[in-house]
């Protein structure tokens, strides 16, 4: 039997397993860093495969690991998903909905988890013909930005052996079910926030020439912050300023003019001096605007992640395997970059590494709707597949001459 065939062969073995897995863990949501029934389930099923070392309680607690060594000589590969949930209230209906009041799997990391361990089923049944050492990381925190730098520094999962490339892939809402996409530079960019508070002079409503309107000076920023974007910024950047709340004055009251007002927004760019140029432009914006209207502020930026590159020569090797497994019309590049963003960075700055989008979008099944949604739905048909396309993942990257290193 064709090694293809071997695999997809497998991965209809454990099809059932993984679909009732990701049930489960769907079914029993958990906050970042908090997963402590999730990777207790993830390391008993890891315990169940042949071969399997299986490591607990990396990144301070909810981390798990899973090293398959394999009996032939190749390179060590690491397969990565992310496991938290959102504090998101389900709102799809489904029979195992989450029993966690205002905790859902919106994000599809249940998924994630599921592809990555049914990967590790297949592989373990193919153990004698497996070249180098696979390791299987189910991290947590990835919502808030944690986890995988734990796993990395603290825990050196990079090392013992050394690992030689990384992969990770997202449920994609965008992509048609049953195929895969790979964003040809940027799977995610760089996230950051920032915060204003606007100090001005509080009055009564009639009088306004009396007081300073911290909500007139928002209103001044929120029409100059675009223009950083087409006259301060190189238009061939991909970059973005949201503003996504403003807070002031009284519920229901509109005679008084209020003493303060906070902003909220947050920047993306692929790049992260862009990223600094961005918050150091947003606060020379609030500076003027504030100095024109004689108000005082105070402003915060942060500047998280680095973005997710991925790889040419991994992407290549992705877009190879993923069109063995599925056909070569359905595995495709997607040439413009993603400003999501994604702490797998930590990875793909340390290794050679690639990011894969695994489509899900089925209107059939559900009207559209994106990440982080309370209507999130997953066609659980692409569980198989992903779980046969990163095994065969392993193989390709042992045996291409192009990934010789």
């Amino acid at each position: 039997m064709e090694r293809k065939e071997q695999i997809l062969k497998y991965a209809e073995e454990i099809e059932e397993n993984i679909i009732q897995f990701r049930r489960l863990l769907h079914q029993h949501p958990e906050l970042s860093m908090k997963e402590y029934e999730t990777s207790k389930r993830i390391a008993e099923e890891l315990r169940r495969l042949p071969g399997m070392e299986v490591y607990t309680d990396l990144a301070g607690g909810t981390g798990v690991m899973g090293v398959l060594r394999g009996k032939l000589p190749g390179k060590c590969i690491l397969l990565r998903a992310d496991i938290d949930a959102l504090p998101v209230e389900e709102e799809n209906g489904l029979e195992f909905c989450s029993v966690n009041p205002g905790c859902m799997h919106a994000c599809g990391h249940d998924a994630h988890a599921s592809w990555v361990l049914g990967a590790a089923m297949i592989l373990s049944q193919m153990q004698e013909a497996l070249p180098g050492t696979v390791k299987f990381v189910f991290q947590p925190g990835e919502e808030m930005g944690r986890g995988a730098k734990e796993m990395l520094e603290g825990d050196h999962i990079l090392e013992n052996p050394r690992v030689d490339m990384a992969f990770a892939a997202h449920a994609w809402p965008s992509v048609e079910a049953g195929k895969i996409a790979i964003a040809r530079r940027y799977a995610f960019g760089c996230p950051g926030a920032f915060s204003i508070v606007i100090k001005g002079k509080g009055g009564h409503g009639s009088w306004p020439h009396l007081a300073v309107n911290p909500i007139m000076v928002a209103g001044d920023i929120c029409t100059r912050l675009p223009r950083i974007l087409s006259e301060r910024i190189d238009a061939v950047e991909p970059r973005v300023i949201s503003i996504g709340a403003i807070h002031a004055g009284v519920p229901g009251v509109g005679n008084v003019i209020p003493e303060e007002c906070t902003m909220n927004g947050t920047i993306r760019a692929t790049d992260m001096e862009v990223m600094k140029q961005l918050a150091a432009e947003i606060e020379r914006v609030v500076k003027s605007c504030c100095d024109l209207s004689g108000a005082e502020y105070e402003y915060k930026s942060h500047i998280g992640m680095y973005g997710v590159e991925n790889d040419p020569a991994m992407t290549k090797l992705c877009l190879t395997a993923a069109r063995k497994v599925l056909g070569g019309e359905n595995a495709y590049v997607i040439e413009k970059d993603n400003l999501g963003g994604e702490n797998f960075s930590e990875y793909s700055r340390r290794v050679p590494a690639a990011y894969l989008y695994v489509g899900i979008r089925n209107e059939k099944l559900a009207k559209p709707f994106s990440l982080h949604s309370p209507e999130f739905m997953l066609d659980e048909s692409v569980l198989k597949k992903a779980a046969a396309v990163f095994a065969a993942l392993i193989f390709e990257a042992n045996e291409s001459a192009d990934f010789a290193f």
